[in-house]
């Protein structure tokens, strides 16, 4: 039972520390990434102008998990804790890429890649929005805010290569 589960394993983003919240925001960056970069790897050769969009959109998301590591070994002692978004019952997943690998190749149309890149800024977006909210260290706020307007120029750019 999916929803009985979710009950025992899952927690609001509310009740998350900041910790725990900048690991998060480190989860979802790292996957985003890492799907971001196999699109680039599957347009290789075959549409290399959307190859190299998603490569550069690729490194930009890791440059996003870079400052959040950065400030994560500022404020906290140890590793970064494990969590990602199974853990938290509001949905911040990354990229939703195991439909894609399951497509035939040249099925997959940029479009439609767009597209799912697109839902993702939006709710990256819409998560660094919640939590500048939510947390109470200042400092951690104001990085939210600022990855929250990134996330949104991505999802305007993508909104423009959609149409």
């Amino acid at each position: 039972d999916r929803a009985g589960r979710s009950q025992v394993m899952t927690r609001k983003l509310e009740e998350l520390s900041p910790k725990e919240m900048l690991a998060l925001a480190i989860s979802i960056e790292q996957s985003n990434q890492k799907a971001l970069h196999n699109f680039s790897d599957m347009f290789n050769g075959y549409d290399d102008e959307v190859s190299k969009n998603f490569e550069e959109m690729s490194v930009e998301e890791g440059r996003h998990e870079q400052i959040l590591l950065e400030k994560f070994k500022n404020m906290f002692k140890g590793p970064v804790p494990e969590i990602s978004n199974f853990d938290v019952e509001e949905v911040v997943e990354a990229i939703d890429f195991d439909d894609s690998e399951h497509l035939i190749f040249d099925s997959l149309k940029a479009k439609q890649v767009y597209q799912l890149a697109y839902e993702a800024e939006k709710r990256a977006k819409a998560f660094y929005e919640k939590v500048m909210k939510t947390v109470k260290n200042k400092e951690l706020a104001v990085l939210f805010k600022e990855l929250a307007a990134m996330e949104g120029d991505h999802a305007k750019w993508l909104e423009n290569k959609i149409k």
